[in-house]
C-alpha cells in the first residue's frame, strides 16, 4: 500500500517539497542535501517575511477608503505621502499646490469618472487606485519594461499627427474622443495620447510626458478605458505609469489616475471627449498637466528635476493612437485602435483629435496650423485630417487590425471558390 501524498501547509513547506521533487525525492536526497536545503529555504523564508514587515510598516495609511461602483478601492492618502517623493532627485522637494498664476478651477461636469459617484477626497488628500499587485511590488514596482526588450518581442503600432519644426515647445492642449475598443489579449492595450518629447531615442536620451486614457486589461483588470500619465528620462529604462513609482507629483483631490472614465462615444451616436493641456511652469520649472470636460482642473505636475533634454522644453509634440500587441509572428491583430473603425469613415464612426493647439514660451496657446502624419501599416490603421470651424484643424485616426479570423475566412473563401472551378472544369 503506497503511503498516503504529504499535505504541505505553508508556502515553505511547498517550496521545500518542491525541491525535494527536483533532488529525486526524498529517498535519494543525502541528509546533507537536506539540511542545505532547510537551511537556504529558512533564510529565504526570514528575509521575505522581514522585508513585508518593513514595507507594511513604511506604507502610508489612508485617510479614506472610497469603494467605487465598479469595484474599484480609491485609497484617498495624504499629499505628502505620495510615491513621487520617494524620487532620489526629490527628496527635498516641496510640492507645488497650485500652477503659477493659474486660476484653480473645479470641474463643472463632475463624475465623468466611474469612483467619483461615492465621492471624493479631502482637501489636503489625493486619491490613488488600488492595484492588485503585492504590497512588495507596491513599493519596489518600476513597471515599465526595458524598451528594447519590449520592442523586440512585442508589436507596437501608431497613427500619429506631429509637430516638431519648432525649436522649443514648451505645451499642447488637445480634445480627445472616448472610445472603449477591443483589445485581442489581456497583455495588448489601446491607447489615445499625447506626447511631449526632447532628446533621441538612439543614444538613449529621449524624454516624454504622456497623457491620455488607455485600454490595458493586464494592467487595470479591466477593459475599461482609463485615464494615465506616463513619463521617462532616458528612452523607456526607466519611468513609469501615473503614480505606480516616483515621478509624477498629484495634486487634485478630485480626479484619479488610472480611474476609469464613466462615459464613452457611441457609433452614429453621442460622442464623449476629455481635455487634456500640458504646459512648462517658468517659475517653478515643473511641467503641469490638466484635464476635464467641461472646465480643466490642475491634476498634478512632473517635476523639472527629474528631466534631462527636457528640464527647460520639448523639441515635439505628437498626439494620436497606438496600440501593443504579444502576436509578433507576423501583423496579425484584432487589437483595435480608437473607435475600432478606420479614420475614413469621419465623425460619430471614427476617434478623433479636435482643437490642437501648442504653447509658446509666455505659455500663450496657438492654434496648430499644419502638423504631419505617420501610420505605421495603414492596413490596419489609419490617420486623416481635416478642418471645420468648431474643430479648427484636427484629424481622425484608428482601425479595427488585422487578425487570424480575417485571414482564415479569405483563404476559405479562395478555397471554396479553387473547389467550384474545378467542379465546374470537371463537368
Amino acid at each position: 500500500m503506497r503511503a498516503p501524498r504529504m499535505r504541505w501547509t505553508t508556502p515553505l513547506h511547498a517550496c521545500f517539497a518542491h525541491a525535494v521533487e527536483l533532488l529525486g525525492g526524498l529517498e535519494r536526497a543525502t541528509p546533507k542535501l537536506v539540511l542545505e536545503l532547510v537551511k537556504y529555504l529558512t533564510l529565504a523564508y526570514v528575509l521575505i517575511m522581514s522585508l513585508c514587515v518593513t514595507v507594511a510598516m513604511s506604507t502610508p495609511t489612508p485617510v479614506l477608503t472610497i469603494n467605487s461602483p465598479d469595484g474599484d478601492l480609491i485609497d484617498c492618502m495624504k499629499i505628502n505621502d505620495q510615491p513621487a517623493l520617494h524620487h532620489p532627485l526629490l527628496r527635498n522637494h516641496k510640492i507645488q499646490e497650485t500652477p503659477t498664476g493659474h486660476i484653480v478651477q473645479k470641474e463643472e461636469n463632475f463624475g465623468w469618472q466611474v469612483w467619483q459617484r461615492s465621492g471624493t477626497c479631502p482637501r489636503g488628500s489625493i486619491p490613488v487606485r488600488r492595484s492588485e499587485t503585492t504590497i512588495i511590488q507596491k513599493k519596489y514596482e518600476t513597471v515599465t519594461p526595458n524598451a528594447a526588450a519590449d520592442r523586440a518581442t512585442r508589436g507596437h503600432q501608431y497613427a500619429t499627427a506631429y509637430v516638431q519644426s519648432k525649436p522649443k515647445i514648451y505645451g499642447t492642449k488637445a480634445t480627445i474622443s472616448v472610445w472603449d475598443p477591443i483589445v485581442e489579449a489581456s497583455g495588448d492595450f489601446s491607447l489615445a495620447q499625447v506626447w511631449l518629447a526632447s532628446g533621441s531615442y538612439e543614444t538613449n536620451e529621449l524624454n516624454t510626458i504622456e497623457a491620455g486614457w488607455q485600454v490595458f486589461p493586464s494592467k487595470y483588470g479591466d477593459d475599461q478605458p482609463r485615464l494615465f500619465t506616463y513619463w521617462t528620462r532616458d528612452a523607456y529604462f526607466s519611468g513609469c505609469y501615473s503614480l505606480r513609482c516616483p515621478g509624477f507629483v498629484q495634486t487634485s483631490s478630485r480626479i484619479a489616475l488610472e480611474g476609469a472614465i464613466s462615459r464613452t462615444s457611441t457609433y452614429r451616436g453621442d460622442q464623449f471627449d476629455i481635455t487634456i493641456q500640458i504646459w512648462k511652469d517658468h517659475i517653478s520649472g515643473n511641467w503641469w498637466m490638466a484635464m476635464g470636460v467641461v472646465t480643466l482642473e490642475p491634476v498634478g505636475y512632473w517635476p523639472g528635476e527629474i528631466f534631462t533634454t527636457m528640464s527647460d522644453h520639448a523639441t515635439m509634440v505628437q498626439w494620436g493612437g497606438e496600440i501593443l500587441y504579444g502576436n509578433t509572428s507576423g501583423l496579425i491583430t484584432v487589437t483595435q485602435m480608437g473607435s475600432g473603425e478606420y479614420a475614413e469613415k469621419g465623425y460619430k464612426k471614427s476617434a478623433y483629435f479636435c482643437n490642437l493647439k501648442i504653447a509658446e514660451e509666455n505659455n500663450s496657446l496657438l492654434p496648430v496650423e499644419d502638423f504631419l502624419l505617420h501610420a505605421d501599416h495603414q492596413d490596419l490603421y489609419t490617420i486623416k485630417k481635416s478642418q471645420t470651424k468648431a474643430c479648427g484643424n484636427h484629424f481622425y485616426f484608428g482601425g479595427p487590425g488585422h487578425g487570424p479570423m480575417r485571414s482564415a475566412a479569405v483563404r476559405g473563401t479562395v478555397s471554396i471558390v479553387v473547389l467550384f472551378s474545378a467542379v465546374l472544369l470537371v463537368l
